[in-house]
């Protein structure tokens, strides 16, 4: 694997550029596609169930019975779109995860788009076939799952970054490509809007497409790999056969990080962190769900349209903090990562807290200025665990990373819908406290091992500085080498002349 010690920073400066500009690619079209694809699949739904009426469908508002019983069906299909787009992501990521650590991490990085791009030629398929639109709608996203989505590839992209960043930048730049995602969704989300307003869902699709092979394009000829002895093909062959099951034992791998002892009580501190994670990002996902819910009643009474402006703010408000503010606090202040996670739950905590009270739409929008500084945690989370873990173990544990956070979509869901809809009639900002109590917890935990999470982030630094020094000393080694073998030469060059 590249070394990024064993070279000058401007080498690892295009890979690092166009790292950003894949994953912000990727997610706009990620964005773009699922924004698209959920409305669509409630239309789909209404012209199915009522095939006579043409116009219905696009004026299901003025039926508000009509609408109440399209969208009873159309949730029970969401619910079966998001399974079939996330759940087989999550082996593939397991996999992939170990595999790329051996043979690279670009091919991780190529599948994802190439799914999105086999998956909408089925979506668009279903344009066409009003009987059989659900069932290529569902052929579509099981595809697009298939194929890895956005777990395979922010497991390949972190890798990748932290392939080639040293220990000391580390948070500064896993917390930039957590920008990018956010951008990236921003971006999506308001021209999936533009496309659908001024044009029709086919050139939305199309426009997915584009983005989609641009991000082929560029990781195929531009991103050089970052593992630089994967196994060779007749050594992999070999290796697979003595396997009963090599996909088995790629995720076998993968999960065996989190078991494995490790210095300074590193399994401690990554089992710490995947715990964390999971309880952010479930707490995360229920939080968006339930704040839809939360704006559109009563006292607020928001149009459906608003909460889309809503996420564009928070998505915009928060890419800014990782750009801003994060590279402040790690690079120039020198924050430990433990202090900055510590950070993010604590605003995390307040905006929470200042949600449950909420009865003024300003209310909702200050909220959301508080809470960007909570985009620090995830970023602040995987430059610990890379830090926790071996150079050779990267894909793995951000291989994992990605499942939790995959797993987290459903759970939250599941958990904080379900908790808001049994008590918003008597206390709608409840569900928002009982997830300010979980991230109090959250930060009680990190409080406790701070100290070992230092050691963690220390230990990390000192490795790099001696590998550093090592890879100094060979060269310097080399280079005297080299003078002693032109002297011997030119010595004996010096003798043959006097014969």
């Amino acid at each position: 694997m590249i070394s990024s010690t064993s070279f000058p920073a401007f080498e690892f400066l295009i890979p690092s550029i166009l790292t950003d500009v894949v994953f912000f690619l990727y997610k706009s079209g990620e964005s773009m596609l699922d924004a698209s694809t959920r409305p669509y699949i409630v239309n789909v739904v209404c012209k199915r169930d009522f095939p006579a009426n043409k116009t219905l469908c696009t004026d299901l508002d003025k039926y508000p019975e009509i609408e109440d019983q399209v969208q009873i069906e159309a949730g029970k299909y969401l619910i079966f779109y998001r399974v079939l787009v996330n759940f087989p992501a999550i082996f593939l990521g397991l996999f992939c995860g170990a595999w790329s650590d051996k043979y690279g991490r670009k091919i991780p990085m190529i599948l994802p788009s190439l799914g999105s791009i086999f998956s909408i030629l089925f979506y668009i398929i279903s344009l066409s076939s009003t009987n059989n639109a659900v069932a290529f709608v569902f052929l579509g996203a099981f595809i697009q799952g298939s194929f890895g989505k956005s777990s395979l590839i922010t497991m390949a992209v972190n890798s990748y970054a932290t392939d080639i960043t040293c220990e000391d930048d580390r948070t500064r730049k896993l917390g930039k490509l957590l920008a990018m995602n956010f951008f990236g969704l921003f971006v999506g989300a308001l021209f999936s809007g533009i496309f659908q307003d001024i044009s029709d869902l086919q050139t939305a699709f199309c426009a997915v497409i584009f983005v989609h092979a641009s991000v082929v394009l560029i990781i195929i000829t531009a991103m050089p790999e970052t593992v630089s002895n994967p196994v060779a093909r007749d050594e992999r062959l070999q290796t697979e056969k003595s396997e009963c099951c090599a996909t088995l034992g790629y995720i076998r791998e993968s999960m065996y990080v989190m078991t494995r002892e490790r210095a300074n009580r590193g399994r401690t501190v990554i089992l710490i962190l995947f715990l964390i994670s999971l309880m952010n990002q479930t707490c995360k996902v229920g939080e968006t769900d339930i704040t839809l819910l939360f704006v559109t009643r009563r006292p607020l009474n928001w149009p459906k349209s608003w909460y889309g402006y809503l996420l564009s703010v928070d998505y915009a408000v928060m890419g800014i903090c990782l750009i801003v503010v994060l590279p402040i606090l790690s690079n120039v202040l020198l924050v430990p990562d433990a202090a900055i996670v510590i950070i993010g739950l604590v605003c995390k905590i307040i905006r929470l807290l200042w949600a449950g009270f909420i009865q003024e739409s300003w209310m909702v929008y200050v909220s959301v200025v508080i809470g960007s500084f909570s985009g620090m945690i995830t970023s602040s989370i995987r430059s610990l665990v890379s830090k926790a873990a071996d150079e050779n173990e990267h894909g793995k544990v951000f291989s994992l990373l990605a499942s939790i956070e995959t797993i987290s979509k459903p759970l939250g869901t599941l958990i904080f819908v379900s908790m808001y809809g049994a008590t918003a009639y008597f206390f709608p900002g409840f569900t928002y406290i009982i997830e300010a109590i979980l991230y109090m917890v959250m930060t009680v935990i990190v409080v406790l091992n701070f100290r070992v999470m230092n050691m963690i982030g220390a230990a990390s630094k000192d490795t790099s500085t001696e590998d550093e020094h090592s890879t100094q000393n060979s060269e310097l080694t080399a280079f005297v080498s080299y003078g002693k073998v032109n002297n011997n030469a030119a010595a004996a060059d010096d003798d043959d002349g006097l014969e």
